[in-house]
């Protein structure tokens, strides 16, 4: 089916085929994957997806997913039209059935789209039933399944039953959720410290970070400051380095104590920097992204750690007396 044409406007006042003046028409479609509505999905305008319409197009026709018509999305007034910022995104997927009319000389428009259950199951062919998920947006654990229903989908490992429902006779067994605190399940006696087991000790920002470890906003103040902490290594004299039967050396290990030097002083200190910066992007401090801390780095490797560190951390604005 080729591209609906356009050459009437639908809006056209003059127009007696325009929308509202003739009985309109109603549709169901299959909205194709988004393969095909590349060009649409990364750069296209407004709310428009191909769709494979039932009855117009069958299974075993030859027309490509490419070659289909756009259908427009007809918006509740709780969307908004974009006016003063104003708006939401449409949440129609690849494989969604949709319903929706057209009449006159205007396109095709999607006004629902129906839900999919827990018992539908991904096909194949011209109608069939994709996956939501597409580029970026990559399938995890957060939900049980791609379906919307009156039993919707749940978070793994656990339960859809009222809070106001729970009591002893169906509550989970919480002797997993003990022991992971380090405590014995069937040990007698209360247990009167889970808070203090449960809050994380706070961690000075002069304390040395090391690759793995969680970084705290203290911690990375102190080092984007121009102060890092940096092993002192001495020659592990258990440890040679034998060349052509000869020992040139010793392997290296840590004294258990530090020198602080300057951020650029050597490149590995570099390697550093960007390790702590690749930390914070992980836990979002400050609000820091991924663009902010290759800035941050920027600065640093042109000397100006005091740059990099108000683009983490802003000061705060003059206050007017």
């Amino acid at each position: 089916m080729s591209e609906h044409s356009q050459k009437t406007p639908f809006i056209k006042a003059t127009s007696q085929d325009q929308y509202g003046k003739i009985p309109l028409k109603s549709w169901v479609g299959k909205v194709v994957a988004y393969e095909a509505q590349k060009e649409q999905i990364d750069d296209g305008w407004g709310w428009r997806y191909k769709v494979r319409i039932l009855g117009d197009d069958s299974n075993s026709q030859n027309v490509a997913d490419e070659d289909l018509s756009y259908a427009i999305c007809l918006l509740p007034t709780t969307a908004g039209s974009g006016a003063a910022y104003k708006l939401r995104s449409v949440r129609v997927s690849q494989g969604d059935m949709v319903y929706g009319i057209y009449g006159g000389d205007g396109p095709r428009i999607i006004i629902g789209v129906f839900p999919r259950t827990a018992l539908t199951e991904t096909t194949s062919g011209n109608f069939g039933t994709l996956s939501g998920f597409y580029g970026s947006l990559n399938k995890n654990d957060t939900l049980d399944g791609e379906y919307n229903g009156q039993i919707g989908p749940v978070t793994p490992g656990t339960t859809t039953l009222d809070p106001k429902l729970y009591n002893k006779s169906n509550s989970d067994n919480p002797s997993k959720n003990v022991e992971q605190l380090g405590y014995d399940a069937n040990q007698d006696g209360e247990i009167d410290d889970v808070e203090a087991k449960l809050t994380p000790p706070r961690v000075a920002g002069d304390t040395k970070w090391d690759e793995g470890e969680p970084i705290n906003s203290d911690q990375l103040k102190y080092i984007l400051s121009n102060q890092v902490k940096v092993d002192i290594m001495e020659d592990d004299l258990e440890k040679p380095l034998f060349v052509n039967g000869k020992i040139v050396g010793y392997e290296q290990k840590k004294t258990g104590r530090y020198e602080l030097v300057n951020l650029m002083e050597n490149e590995a200190s570099t390697d550093y920097i960007t390790k702590v910066l690749e930390q914070a992007v992980k836990q979002e401090i400050g609000g820091i992204d991924k663009d902010i801390a290759d800035q941050a780095l920027t600065d640093i490797k042109n000397g100006n750690p005091q740059q990099a560190l108000e683009r983490i951390f802003p000061p705060p604005p003059p206050t007017s007396d």
